[in-house]
């Protein structure tokens, strides 16, 4: 039975707290405060206007500016007693007292109840702040300031004192902790960002303070507040690397993308290759979501910097993470026109991120890109070729090669990619045309090449098309060895139409001498696999 009492005791006295909770408002309207507070027993009412000076007890008002007042009424059970001071345009004071509805002379009773809640009001409203700070400062130092702030609950209060202190010749040392006080104790997001957009510049004026200054900032709930702090910093302060990477990493706790993202393109205008502040940099970058901020910060950085291979490189790392293919297609063909240095580490970057190009004509686009105006590796030639291996259209698969021909021809392992490319094509018309177009470009094949080409015709499923190709090799080869010219001849047998087949051998042996033996004897045995009797008859007339 005891249990149960305690129980509902405890019950009734939770309900009568939440009951009781204060509801708060402050507010400034032009030279006008107002401050408003109540709950289910009493309610607070404090309006004033002017420049308020207070007696040296702080238990009442010494002079308010011409044409102000001050205004307080509490309401307890219901009882309502109400102060009021006005002051002429002559600074004269009138003061007022009110219990209920009745006026009481102010100097009878007034005077001693204005006294009593003083204490509560300058709290609440910061009346004096500058005035009582000073006196604090001057009593005891930064710390019983700090901790005469303890009992203020307002934000607004409490930043009326921070910049009463911050308004004084303040000790080595005293404007950091002010900073990380000012972090730590205000709880509006407003608040905190105007006193450090305000004091920036004083938080930066020294070493010791620039530390906790950025801690104080990054305990800005409000992204959109951070990043008007950070953005106003770098607009109005020339800063040191070492202060920009600090600022760098604060950007990190912004979540927004646009908020983040308008902050790093203020960072490019002062950008600097630097290890630790690119470090920072791409790391503050990489916590962008949205692939479109990710890719108009990059691509401003590249239009307003020229950067060097280290971090060129790292900006083509944070592209391979932008997720749209139109706008990580749009940074890497930025990149290729802004240059990609002549430099393996770079490409290797240029080569990963287009590796994560899902889009088929993008990747058709960068490559074409960079087929006209990079300057490639020789392993860079060979990624080339293995990326255009995963395009997946043979349109796009064949313009990109028939960009490619100038890196032909320079060693066997890209020739074999080249070729590996072709024999990738799906459509027969897009690989002919490829080697078509290979062909009639007149370029330098040695016989390896030739018999490469050769070997790959032979994977094209149409019959005309390969002929075509073969035709095409015969006009512009004269001078093949006899080993290549076997090889085209035993690729010709594999033409399943016997007037193409027919066609093209006589073809090599108009064009193309019959030189020796071994030529002749595998130009025979094609014949014979020829069907058509007429047909095995015109091609053995052409080698007697």
């Amino acid at each position: 039975m005891q249990k149960y009492i305690l129980l509902v005791y405890l019950i009734f006295f939770i309900c009568l707290n939440l009951y009781a909770q204060q509801r708060i408002s402050f507010s400034e309207h032009g030279s006008e405060v107002v401050y408003k507070s109540s709950d289910s027993f009493s309610s607070y009412e404090i309006k004033y206007k002017g420049k308020i000076m207070l007696t040296q007890d702080e238990g009442g008002i010494a002079e308010i500016s011409p044409n102000g007042y001050f205004k307080v009424s509490k309401t307890t059970f219901g009882n309502r007693r109400a102060v009021i001071i006005e002051s002429n345009r002559n600074g004269e004071l009138r003061h007022r007292f009110y219990s209920g509805r009745k006026e009481i002379d102010f100097f009878d009773e007034g005077k001693k109840w204005l006294e009593d809640i003083m204490p509560d009001v300058l709290l609440k409203t910061g009346i004096g702040a500058e005035e009582r700070a000073k006196r604090f400062y001057k009593e005891g130092g930064l710390s019983k300031v700090l901790e005469e702030m303890t009992v203020i609950e307002s934000s607004s209060v409490k930043s009326r004192y921070f910049e009463a202190l911050l308004s004084l010749p303040l000790k080595q040392g005293e404007a950091g902790i002010i900073a990380k006080k000012i972090g730590y104790t205000i709880s509006s997001s407003s608040t905190k960002g105007k006193l450090f957009r305000k004091y920036a510049q004083q938080f930066l004026a020294h070493e010791s303070s620039i530390e906790p200054f950025f801690d104080g900032v990054s305990r800005i709930g409000s992204s959109s507040e951070t990043g008007r702090v950070l953005r106003s910093i770098l607009q109005k302060n020339k800063l040191s690397v070492n202060t920009l990477i600090k600022l760098l990493k604060t950007s990190n706790n912004i979540s927004s993308s646009s908020e983040r993202g308008n902050i790093l393109r203020e960072v490019n205008k002062v950008f600097v290759n630097n290890e630790a502040f690119t470090d920072a940099y791409f790391d503050s970058h990489r916590g962008i979501s949205s692939s479109s901020e990710k890719g108009r910060v990059l691509r401003d950085l590249m239009e307003k910097k020229t950067l060097n291979a280290q971090t060129m490189r790292l900006l083509l790392k944070s592209a391979s993470n932008i997720s749209s293919s139109s706008e990580q297609g749009a940074v890497l063909r930025l990149a290729i026109e802004k240059g990609i240095h002549n430099n393996q580490e770079v490409q290797d970057a240029f080569f990963e991120a287009l590796a994560r190009l899902t889009s088929t004509s993008e990747k058709g686009s960068v490559l074409r890109k960079l087929l006209n105006e990079a300057t490639l590796t020789e392993a860079s030639s060979l990624l080339v070729f293995k990326n255009i291996q995963r395009i997946s259209s043979s349109s796009e698969k064949g313009a990109t090669l028939k960009k490619s021909f100038e890196l032909v021809g320079k060693n066997a392992e890209t020739d074999k990619a080249f070729f590996d490319a072709v024999r990738s094509i799906d459509s027969s018309s897009e690989k002919s045309n490829v080697l078509y177009s290979f062909i009639s470009g007149n370029y330098d094949m040695n016989n390896n090449m030739l018999i490469a080409l050769i070997n790959t015709s032979k994977t094209i499923s149409s019959t005309s098309e390969r002929s075509r190709v073969f035709s095409s090799l015969i006009s512009s080869n004269s001078e093949m060895d006899t080993k290549t010219k076997i090889a085209l001849i035993n690729a010709i047998k594999s033409i399943s139409s016997s007037s193409e087949k027919s066609r093209i051998l006589i073809k090599f042996a108009n064009e193309l001498s019959i030189d020796t033996s071994e030529v002749k004897e595998a130009y025979k045995e094609a014949a014979r696999t020829i069907s058509s009797d007429s047909e095995y008859r015109r091609v053995m007339e052409n080698i007697f």
